[in-house]
């Protein structure tokens, strides 16, 4: 309960902080492709649910996703 309340505080932190440097668009699109490769890494070690290897599919939509993100970046 205390470590999800400090990362709570330390995630409204870091996005108060990173978006007037990085712009909305690209704070938001990094949070969300944090929050899918933490969810690929989870479901494929299984520690919330039963083991969800990572395969290809799940493996080119995370890459796309991260592309996204370069492409938000670049322009």
């Amino acid at each position: 309960m205390y470590a999800g309340g400090l990362l709570g505080a330390v995630y409204v932190v870091g996005v108060i902080a990173l978006a007037p440097r990085l712009g909305a668009l690209l704070t938001f699109a990094l949070v969300i492709a944090g929050q899918l490769l933490a969810s690929l890494l989870l479901d494929h070690l299984g520690l919330l649910y039963p083991r969800h290897p990572v395969n290809l599919p799940r493996l080119l939509g995370a890459l796309l996703l991260l592309a996204g993100v370069v492409l938000i970046r670049r322009y």
